[in-house]
């Protein structure tokens, strides 16, 4: 073909070299898929810990993948938290496996939302590959959980008692959790279930239980008449969600003979 007059040979050959570097890689290189590209937190609690997000890299090419390095870098990286079932030393992913990158947010303070990227480095086209971390600290609270949610006692004889069932009462906030009233019992058969003490004890009235430390409270049940029980165990205290309810239940049946 004729050049176009004024056209300068330059030119044509820059085009040509646009065409090699922009060629996808050989079916026969590795290749990686990530599942994911941002993980969003949301809110988070000072000196706690969000439940992990994962993202999967697969090597979708045809030849063994080489990850090199798995980083957290940014102005909040030490808010984050990085583990992997990656590979490592050697850090070789076959073609066609895959494997998981978890994060969790721990936020160190409270203030706007933080963020950090998560960078993979590899032997593939597109390396090194990004994703976007962030969430929002709130300030250092306490929290509750209870395990279990709810108690059922079975069948149980009238005018005997159960053995006792256990409830973990845990903070699992980074402050200390003030219990503001006694552990009380409520609802229509709340007279056949008894509170009972063990060795470690929640306070009987007001107290406080300091982070991540757990308490119990033990309760048997005593019926007097025969039928369906259903009662609550209540925690007042100061956490989000007070009071905090665990449901019980249980039947009694006629003594034994």
């Amino acid at each position: 073909m004729n050049r176009p007059p004024g056209l300068p040979r330059i030119v044509i050959f820059s085009i040509a070299a646009l065409f090699w570097s922009t060629l996808p890689a050989r079916a026969s290189d590795p290749l990686v898929a990530l599942s994911a590209t941002e993980l969003r937190f949301g809110t988070q609690a000072q000196g706690t810990s969000s439940s992990p997000q994962a993202v999967v890299v697969t090597n979708i090419g045809q030849a063994d993948l080489i990850i090199s390095s798995i980083t957290l870098s940014g102005e909040n990286s030490a808010d984050f938290v990085e583990s992997t079932t990656c590979p490592s030393a050697p850090a070789v992913l076959p073609a066609g496996r895959n494997c998981e990158i978890r994060v969790l947010f721990h936020p160190h303070s409270s203030g706007p939302e933080m963020t950090g990227t998560l960078t993979i480095s590899d032997n593939a086209s597109g390396s090194p590959r990004s994703v976007a971390v962030r969430g929002i600290p709130t300030p250092a609270a306490p929290g509750i959980t209870l395990a279990p949610a709810s108690l059922g006692f079975g069948n149980q004889p009238v005018a005997s008692v159960s053995a006792a069932h256990s409830i973990t009462l845990t903070n699992s906030g980074s402050v200390t959790l003030n219990l503001t009233s006694a552990i009380a019992l409520s609802g229509a058969d709340a007279s056949e279930f008894r509170i009972a003490k063990s060795a470690n004890s929640c306070p009987e009235d007001s107290g406080q239980l300091a982070p991540r430390t757990s308490c119990e409270i033990d309760v048997v049940f005593a019926p007097v008449t025969p039928g369906a029980k259903n009662a609550q165990l209540e925690i007042m205290d100061a956490a989000a969600g007070s009071p905090h309810v665990v449901s019980l239940n249980a039947t009694a049946v006629a003594p034994r003979q």
